[in-house]
């Protein structure tokens, strides 16, 4: 009840922000929700032992996002500030130098893995029908993850990746791709016509299925630390990371489809 509740809650909040809000309200959102989710990757690799910059970290992933804002102007200069931004911090707050590469590679992977996977949905606003295809996107994870939790959680039988999530099964996985098909058909027929069926299939289909890696790839980091979700902030739910994890890898395949094929 508590999952049905926050999903109720957020849904209007989410779908208007996307739809009617402005660009620099859209900037905001994504910034807000990748700055939540950075913190917790931070408190995921102190749970591990690694300790990073996750003051540095925020800032550089917010730096990260303006540049995609103003579609990816000064990335070259990101990765120059990051760089030595990274090593300064190592160099005035840390003197354990057996750490050090640790400490430096896992807050530039963070970085990386939350606000630059996450970028790409400010790039995709920026197309002619952002405000469409932004919903479309969060229309295939939507119904992709609900349809696995419920199936899977009530059919379920054979595993997914029992080393990395022991509760996900293959079941739960089809009828999250049957999920992500069902959302190409909703969208096609609704509020994307202008786009042939076929694509909105096929790109459902193909960021369903990296979607489900990017859900184990979160799942990857909580086992090693040893946790179940990232975070509490959404009831029912977790942390940010837990409702963002098939985003992040679906995002950029999304972006990517539409850019090179469409």
């Amino acid at each position: 009840m508590k999952r049905v509740l926050t999903g109720i809650v957020s849904f209007p909040i989410v779908v208007g922000i996307v739809y009617y809000g402005s660009p620099l309200l859209f900037l905001l959102f994504v910034a807000a929700i990748t700055l939540m989710g950075v913190s917790e990757y931070f408190t995921i690799i102190d749970r591990i032992g690694i300790g990073g910059f996750p003051i540095h970290g925020s800032i550089l992933s917010f730096l990260l996002l303006l540049s995609f804002y103003f579609n990816g102007s000064f990335m070259m200069e990101w990765g120059l500030i990051a760089s030595v931004t990274l090593f300064a911090a190592w160099f005035f707050h840390e003197d354990n130098v057996k750490v050090a590469i640790d400490q430096i590679s896992f807050t530039l992977f963070g970085v990386l893995y939350v606000a630059g996977l996450g970028g790409y949905h400010l790039l995709i606003r920026n197309f002619g029908d952002g405000e469409r295809l932004i919903f479309f996107l969060l229309l295939i994870v939507w119904l992709g993850d609900i349809a696995a939790y419920y199936w899977g959680k009530h059919f379920g039988k054979k595993p997914l990746a029992p080393v990395v999530s022991p509760n996900k099964t293959m079941e739960g996985a089809i009828a999250g791709l049957v999920g992500n098909l069902a959302a190409g058909a909703i969208a096609g027929y609704w509020f994307l016509d202008h786009i042939a069926m076929v694509h909105c299939l096929l790109v459902s289909l193909i960021c369903g299925t990296i979607g489900q890696f990017g859900d184990l790839a979160e799942s990857l980091l909580k086992r090693h630390a040893g946790i179940k979700n990232s975070g509490d902030v959404l009831p029912g739910h977790g942390g940010i990371l837990d409702r963002i994890d098939s985003l992040l890898f679906a995002g950029p395949m999304f972006y990517c489809y539409f850019k090179l094929v469409l």
